[in-house]
């Protein structure tokens, strides 16, 4: 039987089979067609055409619902209240995405990323300079590039604003900085002085600009220059700012303050804070801001991780931060003008102007008025508050490439005792 089998298979692959011959004409096409017909119900389980068609549409619209659906708990989540109670005080999480960010501006018509309430905790996340388009490899082309795609404001990316609950204009806005976490990479640069000949001091001895990007070691807190230099890393914000000055003077320099939408350019500090580039706001430090509209609204970017007194050559060690965790505290009792910062060891005060004669004379002004009228502990007259600024003032150039220049005075402490 197995022989038979094998000779029977053998047999039938020897024998070709003829093929019918080909019919003609119109009646060859039908009987093609019929013959065709079964063979294509057959590929489709036996479903005409039409019904296919229609299952598909429905298919189509049931994956379109789907996606949508989908979309919309990514939009759900995006909004999700991020916020845990501790002790009876809340923490929010403000994460920095192209929702949460603006490049260069400040919007106080910009909607608020989040709403708090006096006292509450927030850990904030930031950005890179352009939207975190700058990332170690950018080139100096790009750096270019970056800087002119965005005209009238500034390389900054500002995360919020926040709306803080009770915040009226005439209060003043106490944050305090409770930690800094920086990110892994930093940057400096300064463009090229041939086509940038105003930014930094000595922009045009330095005409084909410079970059290097730097890896922050936080568990050592400490950068490598290169061999043979490392650097200490001292995070501080160098814009927090409140809502604009609707009152902002017009430019001395550069250019306009405002865009055609009513924004504001993060280029220069003022009394909101803003690019203030103070070195000092570090980890520890309370800030001070007048509020000049409802809500407060904050704001916190271009986020330092090293900066000398001057930031000459443009930037500073420039980084973002994993978090900044900020503490806002409505104050009604105080009514400030400038920005002031209390650290653990000074009470300082500010001053910006396009001419750093003027800055110089603001932060004095604002020293004695501190001295005579604001701090408790020991009553002085305005003379004596303007001899004691001579005497223990130490007033430092902040910076001097943000077209308004700053000069800030550090008030020691130390120099009141307790009476006897």
């Amino acid at each position: 039987m197995l022989e038979s089998a094998r000779l029977g298979a053998h047999a039938g692959r020897g024998r070709r089979r003829r093929p019918a011959p080909r019919r003609r004409g119109a009646a060859g096409d039908a009987a093609r067609g019929a013959a065709r017909a079964p063979r294509a119900h057959a590929a489709t389980g036996g479903l005409p055409m039409r019904r296919i068609a229609t299952i598909a549409a429905v298919l189509a619209l049931v994956l379109g619902a789907g996606l949508y659906a989908l979309a919309q708990q990514q939009v759900d989540e995006a909004k999700r209240e991020r916020v845990v109670s501790v002790a009876g005080v809340k923490y929010h999480v403000l994460p920095a995405t192209l929702e949460t960010t603006q490049w260069g501006w400040l919007d106080p018509k910009e909607p608020p990323k989040l709403v708090i309430n006096s006292g509450d905790i927030v850990a904030i996340e930031t950005m890179m300079h352009a939207h975190n388009r700058i990332q170690p490899g950018t080139t100096m082309d790009e750096l270019v590039a970056l800087r002119k795609a965005n005209p009238g404001g500034g390389p900054h990316s500002v995360t919020g604003p926040i709306y803080v609950n009770g915040a009226e204009p005439g209060d003043t806005m106490e944050i305090r900085i409770r930690k800094i976490v920086p990110k892994a990479f930093g940057t400096n640069f300064h463009l090229p002085g041939k086509e940038f000949p105003t930014v930094g001091l000595l922009a045009p001895e330095f005409p084909n600009g410079f970059v290097r990007y730097f890896y922050l070691d936080w568990e050592r807190r400490q950068a490598e220059y290169k061999p043979g230099i490392v650097i200490d890393l001292q995070p501080f914000p160098g814009i927090i700012a409140t809502g604009p000055d609707p009152n902002e003077p017009k430019e001395k320099a550069g250019p306009p303050i405002r865009d055609a939408k009513g924004r504001t350019s993060t280029l220069r500090p003022w009394k909101n804070g803003s690019n203030m580039d103070l070195n000092e706001l570090q980890e520890g430090t309370t800030l001070f801001l007048p509020v000049f509209h409802k809500g407060a609204l904050i704001w916190t970017g271009d986020s330092h991780c090293r900066q000398g007194n001057g930031e000459v050559n443009l930037t500073a060690l420039e980084c973002a931060y994993r978090e900044i965790v900020i503490q806002p505290i409505v104050r009604k009792d105080l009514k400030i003008e400038w920005p002031q910062v209390e650290t653990a060891t000074h009470w300082i005060v500010m001053g910006f102007d396009e001419d750093l004669d003027e800055a110089m004379k603001i932060a004095v002004r604002n020293g004695i008025k501190f001295l005579s009228e604001q701090q408790k502990l020991v009553p002085l007259s305005r003379d004596e508050a303007y001899s004691l600024m001579s005497i223990v003032g130490d007033c430092r150039v902040t910076q001097v490439v943000d077209i308004r220049k700053g000069v800030h005075c550090m008030i020691p402490k130390s120099i009141f005792v307790k009476k006897s």
